[in-house]
């Protein structure tokens, strides 16, 4: 299992004033609450911007991005600790080849897993695909079987490649409104979650 030794969070440093002040007030309040450990989990469909999404949370360069090379075939750990806390961040292949759901790779990232508990699970999406399809389901549908249902309580849409100009003449928001709330609406129907189950918004 490919996985990296706890690091300083240095990079937090070079972090805005004002997205410091905000996290270390997160962190400071999760220590309160006895939580020194935050564990979340990066899946998606392959080219959607998971390893991006990793490297801006951590706020360095820990994954390749390269839109000529192919994924990682295993999951990768990276932690990182400041201040007492430690955040651990599990960056994962895109689920998805052929145009089919490859069971091996979800066997993977389960096997992966074992004995380790996931406090947040950020599904990776692009903002400038303008429809969903059939893989979307798939790929939620696999994560709810592998993972169960509840696992989309602690689940964060993040919505990458968000530079784009909409179309037909739509403004940014109300294309970001559609295209958030097609999204949700295809997690409820690929994790078979009723609406009166979870509560689901748009930020």
């Amino acid at each position: 299992m490919a996985s990296q030794v706890t690091r300083e969070w240095s990079a937090i440093q070079q972090f805005p004033v004002a997205t410091q002040t905000k996290l270390l007030e997160l962190l400071a309040k999760l220590r309160n609450d006895d939580i020194s450990t935050l564990t979340i989990l990066v899946m998606g469909k392959g080219g959607v911007g998971k390893s991006s999404t990793v490297n801006s949370i951590l706020g360095e360069r820990v994954a390749s991005v390269s839109a000529f090379q192919s994924e990682g075939l295993r999951p990768v750990l990276y932690s990182r600790s400041t201040a007492g806390f430690t955040l651990n961040i599990i960056d994962t292949p895109g689920i998805i080849e052929g145009g089919y759901v490859n069971e091996n790779a979800v066997e993977v990232i389960k096997r992966f897993l074992l004995n380790k508990t996931i406090d947040i699970l950020l599904y990776v999406e692009r903002l400038d695909s303008y429809r969903v399809d059939n893989l979307d389901r798939q790929v939620i549908k696999a994560i709810t079987d592998s993972f169960g249902k509840g696992i989309w309580r602690r689940g964060i849409v993040v919505l990458t490649h968000a530079q784009l100009s909409p179309p037909d003449g739509l403004s940014y928001e109300d294309f970001f409104t559609k295209r958030s709330e097609a999204l949700l609406r295809l997690l409820r129907l690929g994790a078979r979650i009723k609406r009166q189950e979870f509560q689901v918004s748009c930020t």
